[in-house]
């Protein structure tokens, strides 16, 4: 069927905010880089047959029995992106009656009845047993246990299975919260977890300040002084990336038959053989997904005191700057502040510890938050170089010895902060 799924792509709620512009302004390289991304996928869904092998035998989980509800930080912290101990500072909700126990492989002690931090949907069982509530984001422990088997997951380089959340949240400090219906905002990112057996997956959720407050910067204010408030979460959908995706299919045409297309043909065949929802999210072609809605209503306690937040507000004659540094206790999120210029031709961040070595990315939607369990991060180096030059000049030599030489020659801005 004839359409023009690729002039009309959605992008999915799921994606933050920025994530979503960058889709949009990677659109402008579209054309000269989606022939091959047809064969990368082929092979990607190789791969993932692969590294799916096996998945459920890796987990620790299956080593021994443990009490999984209200150990899930202790049990997935260690391998989480922002690593720590957040199990020594979670706010552990009460154990809903049937599932405080042990699970082990094919026996999943699924809850016998619904509270208020477990909902059971047609056979699938959400539960929230921890939260950890930081200046710049909300985590949340999440078992999620099934009457029939998963479906087979993508895994991705990481070892983690691909599955994401979609819903809204509500809260009692923001109740007409981006004048959202019902004051309701909507929330959804990606859960960082393992299977631990073929009917139970836990996992932790984070909720960036950015998905709480926008834009805001005076709710953000508002958030970050907060002791306690009251959090509605609704999850309306738990949508995994299939092991198997389908592909399209090229009627026979090879990646050489492709490559020999004009532009226009190309594209005039690719719409020709994409179905009308192969670009929705979820769609059947690559998402396998249990509807709910689960609802939550939860009361989360702050963490305010372990914070530091050092306001720089400056813009140098490149019209590159730094607004914003704050340091919680299992990571650190940056802030630059941009020309309007500037900010069109692209930026990148690069924050360096005490020792000068770079900090990790965590498992945040937005590009500024690093993960520091392991570092001495009693000062560190920022530098806001153009997206392009780094990408194509600076990244390449990140082990290099002479890395933050490069990166001060090269910076548009720099900023040494101390904590």
């Amino acid at each position: 069927m004839k359409n023009e799924s690729f002039d009309h792509i959605v992008i999915p709620e799921v994606l933050s905010q920025r994530v979503r512009k960058g889709i949009r302004e990677g659109e402008k390289m579209y054309m000269q880089r989606k022939r091959k991304k047809i064969i990368v996928r082929t092979g990607a869904a190789a791969a993932a047959v692969f590294m799916s092998v096996g998945v459920f035998a890796t987990q620790p989980a299956l080593a021994s029995k443990i009490p999984v509800i209200g150990n899930i930080f202790k049990l997935l912290q260690g391998d989480y992106s922002y690593q720590g101990d957040l199990d020594a500072v979670a706010q552990k909700f009460d154990s809903p009656k049937g599932i405080g126990g042990e699970t082990e492989t094919g026996n999943n002690s699924l809850p016998s009845e619904d509270s208020s931090y477990t909902r059971t949907v047609d056979g699938v069982t959400v539960s929230v047993s921890e939260a950890y509530c930081s200046v710049e984001a909300i985590y949340l422990s999440l078992m999620i246990t099934s009457e029939k088997n998963f479906p087979d997951t993508f895994i991705d380089m990481e070892e983690r299975p691909v599955i994401y959340l979609q819903g809204k949240t509500k809260y009692s400090f923001a109740p007409e919260r981006g004048g959202e219906a019902e004051g309701n905002a909507s929330a959804g990112g990606r859960l960082e977890g393992a299977f631990l057996d073929s009917r139970t997956y836990a996992g932790i959720y984070r909720i960036d300040i950015s998905d709480i407050c926008g834009n805001d910067d005076a709710m953000k204010d508002e958030y970050r002084a907060l002791r306690e408030f009251d959090m509605d979460l609704t999850i309306d959908q738990i949508i995994g990336d299939k092991a198997e995706p389908q592909k399209l299919d090229l009627q026979g045409k090879t990646e050489a038959d492709l490559d020999a297309m004009s532009d226009e043909e190309w594209k005039a065949f690719m719409n020709e053989i994409t179905p009308e929802d192969w670009y929705q999210f979820p769609n059947q072609y690559e998402n396998w997904w249990l509807d709910g809605p689960f609802t939550f209503q939860l009361h989360i306690e702050a963490d305010n005191e372990n914070a530091q937040v050092v306001t720089v507000d400056e813009m140098n004659e490149t019209g590159a700057g730094l607004y914003q540094v704050v340091k919680t206790k299992f990571e650190i999120t940056v802030e630059e502040k941009c020309s309007e210029e500037r900010s069109q031709s692209g930026v990148f961040a690069v924050v360096l510890d005490a020792d000068g070595k770079m900090l990790p990315s965590g498992s945040s939607s937005y590009a500024d938050t690093y993960a520091i369990n392991g570092r001495d991060i009693s000062k560190v180096y920022v530098y806001v170089c153009d997206y392009v030059e780094y990408m194509d000049e600076i990244k390449g030599h990140r082990d290099d010895a002479e890395f933050q030489d490069l990166l001060e020659e090269k910076a548009l801005y720099s900023k040494e902060i101390v904590f």
